[in-house]
This record gives structure tokens, sequence and C-alpha cells, in this order.
């Protein structure tokens, strides 16, 4: 009953705010999410193809989607934030979407394993920039209703997620796997880069004050700007919470890309469905994402880190879900909970960047969790991918898995959500008195 009393308020919130620009912005995010990071998301169908025609590995497989991780982590930690400082966050976005083409049309001309990997290089590239970026625009929108914008406009890379391996998989016999994957570029730069093009982002105090009146009438610019913690960038990095952040951050990308990288090849190879079969059944785990985001996005609006960390824990699940599978309708209760757990992790870093430190760093805080996010997007595919040539079987894989969700879970839980508190308390809302021992306002936050 309170589940759907929340849904209503959401819903009522929605509708009364629909004149807001920040929508329109969302809706464009969306799109933009589900054609430039949908398409990509279909790299686990190459793999059984050039296992086949080069007699790779599974762990040389795999480890392309280790290399476009890799690189990824380094452009979000280093280098997407200064970027976005210097030229703006529409140039990098645009120039990510460009790298993303050329990496996927760069398909046609894998020959050797050095080739195969050169793509996953470019692709990392861009797919890392392209998140890193949307998240960056929308929550430039959004204050009180970061969770359920952001969980919204990231429902995209779920409608990707169902389309893309479908055409793949049936683009892949007709076409062979190096044409398959070079069409997908094709959306990106017909529909996604011009979409950009025409997207306002950098929204003035006066552009988003309407949503916080709507969310919370007491609060003014001022108080908006009074609500920042005002502690720089150094700061921030010797703080405790942050390496909590980052390190959760971590754990829970490397378990799940885990099992989203090795989800086509165990239900395949291990259990022994068809590919259209097992095609169907990943795709659900896109379907069911795209509920998650919104349910993750209202929860963790309302239970901030905390949420998070609960949250963290349905990744455990999936795996202990994924050990009885025999047929269908296990691997579809399996991808069901995985297609959950997935679905609201990927809201959750502009959620704790926000909540944690407020709108002053996200330009360069966002990009750095994100670089941790890629690191264990990075390292979980191998790592299991070891296990299993190692062993011949995941048994032992998702044993040690199950106890890093706990370890992540249990991180993030430590972690104080303070600039939410400030603003909480700033508006009077009940609660406990936020830390304001070395405070001072910042200036513009863009």
């Amino acid at each position: 009953m309170a589940g759907r009393m929340r849904l209503s308020e959401t819903i009522a919130l929605i509708r009364a705010t629909w004149r807001y620009p920040g929508w329109a912005v969302v809706a464009k995010a969306f799109f933009i999410f589900m054609i430039a990071f949908g398409a990509p998301l279909t790299m686990p169908f190459v793999y059984p193809e050039v296992m086949k025609e080069f007699g790779w590995t599974l762990t040389q497989a795999t480890l392309i989607y280790t290399y476009k991780s890799l690189t990824g982590a380094v452009m979000a930690i280093f280098i997407i934030g200064p970027l976005v400082d210097r030229i703006g966050l529409k140039t990098v976005l645009i120039g990510a979407m460009v790298a993303e083409c050329i990496g996927l049309a760069s398909f046609l001309f894998v020959n050797s394993l050095w080739s195969y990997y050169v793509t996953g290089f470019l692709i990392g590239i861009g797919q890392a920039a392209v998140i890193i970026c949307l998240r960056l625009l929308v929550s430039r929108w959004f204050t009180r209703n970061i969770g359920l914008a952001v969980g919204i406009s990231v429902i995209g890379t779920s409608f990707g997620g169902v389309i893309f391996p479908i055409i793949t998989s049936q683009l892949i016999p007709l076409y062979g796997w190096r044409t398959a994957f070079a069409c997908l570029s094709l959306g990106i730069l017909f529909i996604s880069i011009p979409m950009a093009l025409f997207t306002k982002f950098n929204p003035s105090e006066a552009d988003v004050l309407p949503e916080a009146v709507k969310t919370a009438e007491s609060v003014t610019s001022e108080r908006l700007r009074a609500a920042d913690l005002g502690i720089d960038f150094r700061t921030m990095l010797r703080q405790h919470a942050f390496w909590l952040i980052a390190l959760a951050t971590f754990l829970s990308a490397l378990i799940d890309q885990a099992l989203f990288q090795h989800s086509i090849y165990y239900l395949t190879n291990e259990i022994g469905l068809s590919r259209t079969v097992a095609a169907s059944a990943w795709s659900l785990t896109f379907l069911i994402g795209i509920g998650a985001k919104f349910l993750a996005g209202m929860t963790f609006d309302r239970f901030s880190v905390k949420g998070v960390a609960g949250w963290n824990l349905l990744l455990g699940v999936a795996i202990l879900l994924a050990l009885p599978v025999q047929g269908i309708f296990t691997a579809i209760v399996f991808t069901t909970m995985l297609g959950l757990a997935h679905g609201g992790l990927v809201v959750d870093g502009p959620v704790v960047s926000k909540h944690v430190y407020g709108p002053g760093l996200m330009n360069r805080l966002l990009p750095i969790l994100a670089g941790f996010n890629t690191m264990g997007s990075a390292f979980g595919p191998v790592v299991l991918a070891n296990f299993y040539d190692r062993t011949g079987t995941y048994l032992v894989g998702f044993t040690v898995f199950i106890s890093l969700t706990v370890v992540a879970a249990l991180l993030m839980w430590r972690v104080t959500p303070t600039y939410l508190l400030r603003l909480r308390a700033l508006q009077g809302e009940s609660g406990p008195n936020p830390p304001t021992a070395g405070i001072r306002p910042r200036a513009d936050w863009r």
C-alpha cells in the first residue's frame, strides 16, 4: 500500500511539473541512451563468433570488454571531468558518440587479436563518456528528484538492451558478425548525434529552481547554495566517505558486469540453450530493467545511500538463481532477477554523488565514480572467465562473487548523505542534524 501511494505521488509530481524543461532533457537522454549506449551492450554476441573463427579461449574473447572498460576507466578518472570543464559537456558527448561509431565500424577490419582489441579501445573511449555525460546532463536539471529523473533516462538502455540483442542475433547469421556490429553504428550517427546537437546542456539557477520549488516550496536559490558543502576537490579525495563509495562502486560493477558478460555463454554452453532462446531470456533482463530503473529511482530518492546499499544485495540473489538453471523457465527467473539488480545499480552514481557531496563537485566526482565503475566492469568478466578456464565450471567464481556483494553493501551502508541532510534541514524537514564544520557556500556549480 505504501509503495502504491509513493508511486501515485511520483506520477502526480510528474504531471504537475510536465512543463518543466528538464523533462524534455530527460526524454532526449532516454533516446540517446537507447541507441548510443544500448548498441554496444550486444558485445557478448561476438564472443562465440570469434572463438569459433579464430580458436581463441573464452578469456581471450572477453578481454575486449576488459580493454574497453579499462579505456573507459582511464577516460572517466583522468580525462572526462577536466575535459568537460574545458570544452563543455555537449562537445565531449558528441565526440564520444563519434568514437563509438568508428569503433563499431572497425569490426569490419578485425582479422587478429590486436585488431579485435583496438575496436574495444575505441568503443571504450566513447561508451564511458556517453553514460557520464548523459548522467551529468540530467543531474544538472534536477535536485530532489534526481533518482527518478536519471532512472527514467537510463530506461533507454533497457529498451536498447531489448531491441539490439534481437537485431544482432538475426543480423549475424545473415551478414556475419563483422557487418552486424558495424551496422549498429548507423543509429548513433543519424539519430543520437543530431539529437544531442539540439539539447540545452547548461541550465541556469532560474531554470532549475521550479523543479526544486515543486518538491520543496521553501527552497530558494540562496538556500540551494547554502546547502552545498563547499569543500574542494582535493579535500573530497581525502575523505573516508569518498573511498567507501568508490570501493563499493568498483565491487558492485565487477559483479554486475561479470554476470552480464557471461550470461549468453553460460546459458548456451553451460546450460545448453539455443542462441535464440538465450537471446530472448537475456533481452528479458533489459525489459525488467525498465521497471527496475524507475523503481530504483524512487527508492534512492527516498532512502538515499541506504537504498543503494540494499540494492547491491540483489546481485547476490541473482547469482544464487543462476546456479539451478536447467531450462528456459529457470533461465527466465535468473535473468529477471539480474535485470532487477542491474537496472537499479545503473541509477546509483548520480544519486550518491549529489546526496553526499551536492552539485558543486558533480563535474569531477561523477566521472571518477564512473571510472571506478568501469574498472570493476573491466575486471569482473575476465576474473570470472579465469575461474571458468581454470576449473571448467562457474561454481567457484559464483561463490566468490556472492561474498563480494555483501562486502559492497556493507561499505555503502556506512556512507552518510551529508548534502541531502543539509538540504532537508534548511527546508525544515525532519531528520538528523547535518554536519556543519568547515562548510562554506560555493558559487556556480556548473
